[in-house]
């Protein structure tokens, strides 16, 4: 293997219906992978993904789970084991995103937002690991965000800073207790970067503070995230990776 390929690792991408996870899984295809999609609701645009990858001679199959909650997230490490036999990397791209004072906060956003970006993490992970371990090969991929890794927060962000420091802490963890068994774990940061459309996911002003005088794009992050997956990342685990441009020195 070269020290970029990902040539028939079996590779599943959370929240790829779109966006993100679905530059992901087309980056991942590209690199030979063979690619498990998952959507928690838009199953047509994650089976048109499907569809498309196959066109290009990817092995890529979508199913649909909501991975925030633990029995169905059991079922898609089911359905992918079934279907591929086992699963060799685990990209976490789900994340809701709060922008709402702690004042103004109900319990339920609250609760969702912490349970989009850190119980997806942690079922997920928890339920790869015993194929991931029976291989004695894993490469798992969180994402966290730019400040996190400090627990540097930003006010009307509460919940979202909260779970990301978590993120970063359990991915940290994680990475202790599985290094013997040939399972990496590590994070990328993603600073301000524009979304689908082109218009930064988060306020102008912030954009506009970005050392390198822009802001980012998906294929910065699904670059620095994809090198953690190859060869040429082996021997790095519990690594926090910064993807901002400079924001947040």
């Amino acid at each position: 293997m070269n020290a970029e390929t990902l040539d028939g690792r079996v590779v599943l991408v959370t929240g790829s219906g779109c966006g993100l996870g679905a530059a992901l899984a087309r980056a991942a295809a590209a690199r030979c992978a063979r690619v498990a999609l998952n959507c928690r609701a838009d199953g047509p645009r994650a089976a048109a993904l499907a569809d498309e990858l196959k066109k290009s001679g990817t092995e890529a199959l979508a199913f649909r789970a909501d991975v925030t909650d633990h029995d169905q997230a059991r079922g898609l490490v089911d359905e992918v084991l079934k279907a591929f036999g086992r699963v060799d990397v685990l990209f976490n791209t789900v994340g809701s995103f709060l922008w709402k004072p702690v004042a103004d906060m109900d319990p339920k956003e609250w609760r969702t937002t912490l349970a989009s970006n850190l119980d997806s993490v942690y079922n997920m992970c928890r339920l790869v690991l015993p194929s991931m371990r029976q291989n004695r090969f894993g490469r798992i991929v969180n994402l966290g965000a730019v400040g996190a890794e400090r627990t540097q927060g930003q006010p009307e962000t509460a919940a979202y800073s909260a779970a990301k420091a978590a993120v970063v802490a359990f991915s940290k963890a994680l990475a202790l207790e599985e290094a013997r068994g040939g399972i990496t774990v590590n994070v990328v940061c993603p600073g301000v970067f524009l979304n689908g459309d082109g218009e930064p996911a988060l306020p102008a002003p912030l954009a506009q503070r970005v050392p390198v005088g822009r802001a980012g794009t998906q294929d910065d992050v699904v670059r620095a995230t994809l090198f953690f997956a190859t060869p040429a990342a082996d021997f790095l685990t519990g690594q926090v990776l910064a993807v901002s441009g400079g924001a947040g020195l």
